[in-house]
């Protein structure tokens, strides 16, 4: 009994080694709109990754309700080891605490790869708003209370949080107005439909045209993109950080070998100066946190998320 256990067992396949990890095409779940920001951070990780591995990586888009419709998808999948996916810290940590809650628990159901990057947003306005600086907006948000609006494209984005924070940190009424997709926010921003937006440092070229204004970066350090731009703890508010980050994550119980080869190599792929480059152009720092460092994380970003939102009233339970 004990010969026929052993030869079963030589003849049952078991888990792929991560040296021969993949073995066959990867779905790699972005849970963003084609075209955002997000959508493309993975497009630029996956060309590189998929080249390395010798595989293709096909991409599945899944965005909708900030990102936790494209998470829950990931948490779902076969835990074969071949499905991977980006995801953000409101899908991570922020939408945790509100209403509705996420179906999915980011501690449990979900294995944390490695943290990619953090961003650098930038609060810009359209050209006819009578503001030069964040002081004269904040002025003008004085005058008129709820007159003025901005835009977002998801709750407990940091697109979002950063107004809700600005707002109650100034003491102003700014109406909030949701958009579905990015494009759509961008031409209603450049028409002056709505006043302002806290948006990545993509938006420099518009800048530079003069098709939009920025005011102030909400980072705690300037942006290399836009040096000139102060950012908002510079102009009265110490301390003051908005700022998100994109991860890649894995289903629960996702092989430690796999997660460990696929840190390894995103690593490379941060390392590459014409990569970081273009990371720069896109308003984003490298960081690239090892999986066990990324899941530490999670709950003591939880956690502090939770202080945030509390004052903001966005918490929900």
């Amino acid at each position: 009994m004990l010969r026929r256990s052993l030869l079963l067992s030589t003849l049952l396949p078991g888990p792929v080694a991560a040296a021969d990890w993949p073995q066959r095409p990867i779905t790699f779940i972005v849970p963003f709109g084609a075209g955002s920001s997000g959508d493309i951070i993975g497009r630029l990780l996956v060309a590189r990754l998929s080249s390395m591995w010798g595989q293709p990586i096909v991409i599945h888009n899944v965005p909708g309700a900030g990102a936790t419709i494209g998470v829950d998808r990931i948490a779902k999948a076969p835990r074969d080891g071949y499905t991977i996916g980006l995801t953000g810290d409101a899908a991570m940590v922020v939408r945790v605490s509100m209403d509705p809650p996420t179906p999915y628990d980011p501690l449990r159901d979900l294995t944390p790869i490695t943290l990619l990057v953090r961003t650098r947003n930038v609060l810009v306005v359209h050209p006819d708003v009578p503001a030069k600086t964040l002081g004269e907006l904040i002025a003008l948000a004085q005058q008129k209370p709820g007159h003025l609006s901005y835009a977002h494209t998801g709750t407990g984005f940091s697109t979002h949080l950063g107004m809700e924070m600005l707002k109650q940190a100034a003491r102003i009424d700014i109406t909030a107005v949701p958009y579905g997709n990015e494009g759509q926010m961008l031409s209603d921003l450049s028409q002056n439909r709505v006043q302002m937006a806290i948006q990545s440092v993509t938006v420099t070229p518009r800048v530079r045209s003069g098709e939009l204004r920025a005011l102030a970066v909400t980072s705690r350090d300037r942006s290399p993109a836009l040096p000139q731009v102060p950012t908002i703890a510079e102009q009265g508010f110490p301390g003051f950080e908005a700022v998100a980050w994109f991860g890649l994550i894995a289903p629960g119980h996702f092989e430690s070998g796999h997660s460990a080869r696929i840190h390894q190599d995103v690593s490379k792929v941060l390392g590459d100066p014409a990569f970081v480059a273009r990371l720069d152009d896109l308003g984003l720092v490298p960081v690239g946190l090892p999986p066990t460092q990324f899941a530490e994380l999670l709950p003591t970003e939880i956690d502090r998320m939770r202080g945030v939102l509390e004052p903001l009233g966005l918490r929900a339970r």
